[in-house]
């Protein structure tokens, strides 16, 4: 809090802070918790630096959210957790982080209430030697704790150089004896030698990324602990630190998966399947649209599977139906077996229909052989359509444009492509094409695809993004909790 001493004279906002129990997501991030294992360490100052907005005050207080007290017998002892602002008031701080219960002066009990805040909102000190006098008490009362001294130069605005190597002093020496973590958060980059004393430096960033903003971590350097991913992209998203999940997908080995309730589809839009898109979607997907998926090279071809099999398990197990022409480096019996656990035996036999071109294969119900001939391919399934035991409003066309090029020639043009699901727009149902690289087929429906997705791997995250429509940018996180597959978004904003 920011209190008068009775002199005249204004104390730096410290605060304490009650948060919420932490939830951890299905995938926490090995950065975060790196930095908190870290921030265990009593002693360790860690230097947090980047231009204003990038998100350092977020950070800063992720840290303190997740910092534990210790353990005595079965029981864990809260920590002390503080938070020195030179800038920014109480009030702001419940504002934009609305997840804090109730802020508290550590050194003199005192609660703050709405109103005796909001009388001091715009007080500002710059003096170190408040922030000399909380480092020294935090040290002195020899319990377990982290500090956050926000920001370094409003803290040494108007000192003396004495004054700086004193308070530099302070916070660095003794730091086997002290059981206090430091965090630090620099916005000038102008720290002089301060990059050689600390125990760790992290730096945020923002950036423009195909016009949309991402935001990145970089770790310059962690004393003592081993650092294999030193980048990550994260969001700030209702005022919470959160990195976006990495690339790498959930051991279903030992996983027995169950088949998702399906999403019910609106009078206009079908549902994804997937709640986190429905919303990036405003609410679905167009009836009798269709929608064109960029994939770029370095995403794994089993997260185009796992997303497009949480669209088609909602057609199919809302008793729709499903064509799929594979992509030319998955069989038909591939397919068939990644689709089956989400939609069960009966929903793959009666409800969907995977292409094969090679005609010695086993029948089976699911297998839809076609002659690589546009015309009588066409013919066969529309007479699966007319005929099957489907939805007739609820049907998916699913198709990769690199295997209709390698079946049907570059020459076809979109017309062609078109008869292959003439019946899509009027029936109201949804074909998606998967592009890896330029065709012709492509750029012919992309001209008029109602829907324009981008999928891409950058930083190890997966990240999706619409161009039509325009959307920011999220982090993709494929989760089988409790053996129910699901896709989630991270927005990052």
């Amino acid at each position: 809090m920011i209190a008068d001493d009775g002199s005249g004279g204004r104390e730096l906002a410290v605060e304490q802070i009650e948060v919420e129990p932490n939830v951890e997501r299905a995938n926490p991030s090995n950065l975060l918790n790196l930095l908190s294992k870290f921030l265990q360490t009593p002693g360790n100052v860690l230097l947090v630096q980047g231009q204003p907005g990038t998100g350092k005050t977020t950070l800063a207080f992720e840290l303190l959210r997740r910092i534990e007290g210790p353990r005595i017998g079965q029981r864990t002892v809260p920590p002390n957790r503080l938070y020195v602002s030179s800038r920014v008031s109480p009030t702001k701080l419940r504002k934009h982080f609305p997840w804090i219960h109730e802020v508290v002066d550590s050194m003199s009990g005192r609660i703050a209430t709405g109103s005796w805040a909001e009388g001091l909102q715009d007080r500002r000190v710059s003096e170190a030697d408040g922030i000399l006098t909380k480092v020294l008490a935090a040290k002195r009362s020899l319990q377990k704790g982290l500090l956050v001294i926000d920001s370094w130069e409003g803290a040494l605005r108007n000192t003396t150089e004495e004054g700086r190597r004193m308070l530099e002093s302070v916070i660095l020496s003794d730091p086997g004896e002290s059981k206090v973590g430091v965090i630090l958060v620099s916005e000038s980059g102008d720290i002089g030698g301060l990059s050689y004393l600390v125990d760790g430096i992290v730096t945020l960033s923002s950036s423009d990324y195909e016009g949309r903003q991402t935001r990145m971590l970089v770790v310059n350097k962690l004393r003592g602990l081993r650092v294999q991913d030193r980048r990550g992209l994260f969001s700030l998203e209702k005022g919470r630190f959160t990195f976006l999940p990495g690339a790498e997908f959930p051991d279903r080995s030992s996983t027995s998966l169950k088949i998702p309730a399906p999403i019910p589809h609106s009078a206009t839009l079908f549902s994804t399947g997937s709640p986190d898109l429905d919303m990036m979607l405003n609410g679905g997907i167009r009836k009798g649209s269709s929608l064109l998926i960029d994939v770029n090279g370095t995403v794994p071809p089993e997260a185009v599977t796992l997303l497009l099999n949480v669209v088609r398990a909602n057609f199919v197990n809302l008793g729709g139906s499903c064509f799929i022409l594979p992509p030319t480096t998955y069989s038909s019996e591939n397919v068939a077996d990644s689709l089956l656990p989400f939609v069960g035996r009966e929903g793959l036999e009666e409800r969907v229909r995977i292409a094969e071109f090679n005609q010695a294969l086993a029948p089976e119900k699911w297998r839809m052989s076609l002659k690589g001939n546009a015309k009588e391919d066409v013919a066969i399934l529309n007479d699966y359509w007319n005929k099957g035991k489907v939805v007739p409003s609820s049907r998916l066309l699913t198709y990769d444009f690199d295997k209709v090029e390698q079946v049907y020639g570059d020459g076809l043009t979109f017309p062609g492509l078109s008869e292959i699901g003439a019946s899509i727009r009027d029936s109201k149902a949804l074909s998606i094409g998967i592009a890896y690289r330029p065709t012709k087929v492509r750029e012919e429906f992309l001209r008029i695809a109602d829907y324009y997705f981008k999928v891409e791997n950058l930083s190890g995250s997966l990240l999706l993004y619409g161009v039509k429509p325009f959307t920011n940018i999220h982090g993709v996180e494929f989760a089988f909790e409790r053996g129910i597959p699901s896709v989630r978004l991270t927005e990052i904003v």
